[in-house]
């Protein structure tokens, strides 16, 4: 009787797609998102202390309608983060 070829290990291709690994691709992306917002947000205050016209630079950037929109993703990704690590706790 003739056997299958198989993958020697368990492979990418033998699994299918779960919401648990989908969650956990999501959690490492919001990661790193959180991590260059969190390089924005020390931009602004590092703005804040070097004085007014740097301040005033930094709000122009951010109070526009693009830095509202990364704020929004920021605050929504670390939403999410904090959901899932604490389902993960749970």
């Amino acid at each position: 009787m003739p056997t299958k070829q198989r993958p020697l290990s368990p492979h990418i291709q033998v699994y299918r797609p779960q919401i648990t690994s989908a969650m956990s691709i999501c959690h490492r992306i919001s990661g790193v998102a959180l991590a260059i917002g969190t390089l924005l947000l020390t931009y602004w205050l590092v703005a804040a202390a070097a004085g007014p016209e740097a301040y005033a630079g930094a709000q122009s950037l951010l109070g526009g309608f693009f830095g509202k929109l990364i704020l929004f993703g920021f605050t929504a990704a670390l939403f999410y983060h904090l959901c899932n690590g604490i389902r993960h706790l749970m």
